[in-house]
């Protein structure tokens, strides 16, 4: 919550400005039409709108934070953010590094969200004396869903770079390219160092495809590996952005917090050894 709300919201100048300068949409995403069905495209997608459900969502989402009305707030902060996120999509190809965390937050208004760290969980107990459970399977089953859906997000990146490329993507000038474009660009030296490597760029490629191929193994391998699959897919998030300014924010901080939540015993481990 508190990442989408200081970090990940949505920028209203890019909203407007996008509303001001288009008639049309390039590919209308399905949220998109469907407002635009029920309340005409003008009615809907102006500037006034659009300022009124900024700051009515980033209402809905402090109250969330804090635990008041926790689950109403949550789903009323994540469907505003799913309306800013369409709008974006619908103008274009983008990277969508937004649609995982905007289905992660609908996820937790479905989840036993605020039952114990809340402000509802403070009035009642204050109102009624009764305690929340201390804890509850259901809690977790937003972070397990997140690890299926990394994989199929990885695994179609893989399928796709197959499918159009083939072996030809692992030959290492294919990652030159696009590394050295993406460097020189956005202004990554260090893609610009690693696109002039052949043969580093030879085994990033393999190793690129093994993984986004192979991450969703996390769901079956023993507990004790999954951390380390989970910690690999978090450098190479890192490493993407280091190198061509690829900004998977979000799905760093996914994987940060499975990592804390989902296999607390992993990390606990080696900080008690240190």
């Amino acid at each position: 919550m508190g990442a989408q709300l200081l970090w990940f919201y949505p920028n209203l100048a890019e909203h407007i400005n996008f509303l001001r300068k288009n008639d049309e949409f390039v590919d209308p995403q399905l949220i998109t039409r469907v407002l635009a069905a029920v309340f005409s495209r003008d009615a809907f997608f102006n500037p006034t709108t659009f300022t009124i459900l900024y700051w009515a969502t980033f209402g809905f989402g402090l109250l969330a934070l804090v635990g008041l009305f926790t689950r109403p707030s949550l789903f009323l902060f994540a469907t505003g953010t799913w309306i800013f996120v369409a709008h974006l999509f619908s103008y274009g190809d983008r990277h969508h590094t937004e649609a995982l965390f905007a289905i992660f937050l609908m996820v937790l208004a479905l989840a036993p969200s605020g039952e114990r760290l809340s402000a509802d969980a403070a009035l009642r107990r204050r109102r009624t004396g009764v305690r929340g459970a201390e804890s509850s399977d259901l809690a977790i089953w937003p972070l397990k869903l997140v690890v299926v859906l990394l994989g199929l997000t990885y695994f179609s990146a893989g399928m796709a770079k197959m499918l159009h490329s083939g072996l030809r993507w692992m030959n290492g000038y294919t990652l030159q390219g696009h590394t050295l474009a993406d460097g020189l660009e956005r202004g990554f030296p260090f893609g610009v160092w690693i696109a002039q490597q052949h043969t580093l760029a030879i085994v990033l490629s393999v190793f690129t495809i093994a993984f986004e191929l192979f991450f969703w193994v996390v769901l079956v391998v023993p507990r004790r590996w999954a951390p380390l699959l989970l910690l690999a897919a978090l450098l190479f998030q890192v490493g993407l952005y280091l190198t061509g300014g690829y900004d998977f924010f979000q799905h760093m901080v996914l994987l940060g917090l499975l990592l804390l939540f989902l296999y607390p015993e992993w990390w606990q481990r080696r900080v008690g050894a240190s």
